[in-house]
Order: structure tokens, then sequence, then C-alpha cells
């Protein structure tokens, strides 16, 4: 079978994304479970705790820092009028290790 060199970039493209798919999924279902293991203060835990203390807020983001020790639940809350506010939750003990709030 005959390829254009034009077609190269686009197959190699292909191929690529092929492999992602194949692999991706378990490579980050491993690398997500291995981490939660790791938390005992789930994250319905930590958006009960941001709301029972700013009930009037929502919660705009909430992640789990990987980077930090002791692994935390990093939570963006908005409250009107504009005020934003971060939190961070220890993920085993359920602390509350940061409480900020910013107008803005």
């Amino acid at each position: 079978m005959y390829f254009p060199r034009k077609s190269f970039p686009t197959l190699s493209l292909l191929l690529l994304l092929g492999l992602l798919a194949i692999f991706a999924p378990a490579v980050w279902a491993d690398g997500g479970g291995s981490l939660l293991k790791n938390v005992s203060f789930t994250i319905e835990q930590a958006e009960n705790l941001a709301l029972s203390k700013y009930p009037e807020a929502t919660v705009e983001e909430i992640e789990l820092e990987r980077n930090d020790t002791p692994l935390v639940w990093k939570i963006d809350l908005k409250m009107k009028p504009r005020i934003k506010i971060e939190m961070e939750i220890d993920a085993k003990s359920g602390e509350i290790l940061k409480n900020e709030q910013h107008k803005w």
C-alpha cells in the first residue's frame, strides 16, 4: 500500500491517539485510585464542612492537591457580594488548614 509523504504525520497522530485511548484509562485509574487510598476524609465530607462554615456560598471547585504534604482538599467557594473563599482541608484528619476570604 502506498501512502504519500504528506499523510505520514496524520498517520502518526492517529496511531498516537489510538495508543492513548487504549492505555490512558488504565494509567489514570491506577494513579487516582492509589492517591485516594491515602484519603480518609472524603470529597463529600470536605464539601459539607466548607458549606457548614459558609452556608450561603456555592462551591466553584474542589480538587485533591497531590503536591502538598499532607494531602489536602482545595476548595474554592463564591459568596455574594463578590467574595471568594479559599479553603484547604487535610484529607486525612479533616482539619481546616486554610480559610481565607478575598473581595474581587
